[in-house]
């Protein structure tokens, strides 16, 4: 016991300081764009479970539940528009904020900041076992995690973001049973890592990417192989048991019919169009430039990150190459591996082929910079600590050298952690340096509109009468919905004009994130007897602005 202490005595120390940070921080937040949808989309699958197996034990407080969603955001749509995600996190949370009796409104979305966050460190956690069987220096995989664990958008997004962030965290730990899986083949192993890939799949639909690599990887491996029937058992049974952990953890697949069967994935295409504010232009967000995801990735990931990432990928890319050119017709192994490590870098590998094919052979709807990509942080991540490995590996006789390298990433990563005190609770909207402050303001800012608190805060505090005061919004995102952070109290003298009213309110608040062409379109033009009161900014990023009424 000890002498495991003393080997992973950095990531346990690590793991101290950041979940007790975590712990003091996690209600720092404010409510992200989907939260009140994903609440919703909880109950509204809570509520069909308990109506199925004719369970009455809590149906009245979650139909009330139910209402009170309805009656407080009588503008949210409803979840039939997109009832396919949701039952892995959200259905959980609602269970426990009904069982726990949970009321304050407060406390259950701080209750789901929390447990997101908790489920990413244990991701985090995976990602750290991951290299550690992958790279035989230790202090590698502890500076591969810290790279997964602390990039600041992935942070910010590890409190508030149960979908996309979350989905991050499962594929991660699925892959940790993918390799599992590899190194030990037994019955056990397949079957957690088919219900893992069951939990991806359901978590975001390109989860599916990870069962198919599995399937072709048996399909390699039976180029050269003598046990093809053993390996074409290994992929029914593997296949059966995806389906059924599928089909029987995710209520959704129960409620379809044979033709939404049939075109199954067309639900899953998102159904809003709006235009994207990207290097001072408005795009429609179903024909963004390809630039879209690469340029977000390449401003908002600290620059080490990229630089070690680019090494990494670019070295295995080169030894890929190497193999598969020098396949030969018969040979006693496989060409393409020829270790465990090695399959697992290949298993990677085909993975992110597949994501960027996907990316860059399809017109893909995106919005709100690299939200529904952020998984691609595993990937960096991962490329990142080979990367860190490859520099280890190629001067580990030149000590000075290394000391040098040491001090260099420590550098690194004081100033990223400078950053993520800086920006906070606003890490989601980090800029690294390679962007300059005048051009931050080409780019969406505060997409998940968390800055709604804090601006109602502001003018609260700002008005400091007991007098009423009216507060319009000239955003996309409503800033009612930010009311479940606040006590009823709080909000008893605030009235929410929205944005069709704004003119006749006293003052407006703007995140400035738009769905439509501002330069044509007026609706959220701040009115002539308004004047800017207030800009909020961190590191020269502009979070949100507050307009007053003139006298």
């Amino acid at each position: 016991m000890t002498s495991k202490i003393k080997s992973h005595f950095l990531i346990i120390i690590f793991s101290i300081i950041y979940l007790l940070i975590g712990f003091l921080t996690y209600k720092d937040y404010g409510i992200g764009i989907e939260e009140h949808f994903q609440r919703s989309s909880g109950f509204y699958w809570l509520n069909y479970i308990f109506q199925l197996f004719d369970i009455n034990t809590y149906n009245i407080t979650i139909n009330n539940k139910i209402i009170d969603i309805k009656t407080a955001l009588p503008n949210l749509p409803p979840v039939e528009i997109a009832k396919n995600y949701g039952v892995l996190f959200d259905l959980p949370t609602a269970f426990i904020e009904v069982f726990f009796e949970i009321n304050d409104s407060k406390n259950y979305f701080h209750l789901r900041h929390l447990l997101n966050y908790l489920i990413f460190y244990l991701s985090g956690i995976f990602f750290y076992k991951i290299l550690l069987e992958r790279i035989s220096t230790k202090i590698i995989p502890f500076l591969g995690s810290t790279i997964y664990m602390l990039s600041p958008r992935i942070y910010g997004n590890s409190f508030f973001d149960g979908k996309d962030l979350f989905f991050l965290s499962i594929l991660t730990i699925t892959l940790f049973f993918f390799f599992k899986f590899e190194k030990k083949k037994n019955l056990a192993n397949l079957f957690i890592f088919a219900l893992f890939c069951a939990f991806a799949t359901s978590s975001r639909i390109i989860g599916v990417i990870v069962p198919f690599t599995f399937i072709i990887l048996i399909i390699l491996k039976c180029i050269n192989s003598k046990n093809i029937k053993w390996n074409l058992k290994i992929v029914f049974i593997f296949i059966f048991f995806y389906i059924f952990s599928l089909y029987l953890h995710w209520p959704y697949l129960w409620t379809l019919s044979f033709q939404e069967l049939i075109n199954f994935f067309e639900t899953f295409k998102v159904q809003a169009y709006p235009k994207v504010f990207f290097k001072g232009n408005f795009f429609y967000s179903h024909h963004l430039p390809l630039s879209y995801i690469p340029m977000w990735i390449a401003i908002s990931t600290p620059i080490f990150c990229l630089l070690l990432f680019f090494i990494g990928f670019t070295n295995y890319f080169r030894r890929f190459f190497l193999r598969l050119i020098n396949i030969k017709e018969k040979s006693s192994s496989n060409d393409l591996w020829s270790s465990n490590y090695e399959k697992n870098d290949l298993i990677v590998f085909i993975i992110f082929s597949q994501i960027l094919l996907i990316y860059f052979s399809t017109s893909l709807n995106l919005f709100s910079g690299w939200r529904h990509f952020i998984f691609i942080n595993f990937f960096i991540s991962y490329f990142s600590a080979i990367g860190l490995y490859f520099i280890f590996c190629r001067f580990r006789k030149n000590y000075l050298f290394l000391r040098l390298g040491l001090i260099i990433f420590l550098l690194f990563n004081i100033e990223l952690i400078f950053k993520l005190v800086i920006y906070h609770p606003y890490q989601s909207v980090y800029f690294n340096n390679l962007i300059s402050d005048k051009d931050k303001k080409l780019f969406e800012v505060d997409t998940q509109s968390l800055s709604r608190v804090d601006g109602i805060k502001d003018i609260i505090n700002t008005h400091n009468s007991k007098t009423n005061v009216s507060i319009g919004t000239a955003s996309w995102t409503p800033l009612e919905n930010a009311r479940a952070l606040f006590s009823k109290s709080d909000l008893d003298n605030v009235i929410f004009k929205g944005t069709s009213n704004k003119e006749t309110a006293d003052y407006i608040y703007s995140n400035h994130y738009f769905e439509i062409d501002v330069r044509y379109n007026k609706k959220y033009e701040i009115p002539s007897n308004f004047y800017l009161y207030k800009t909020f900014s961190v590191d020269n990023t502009r979070i949100y602005s507050i307009y007053k009424k003139k006298n």
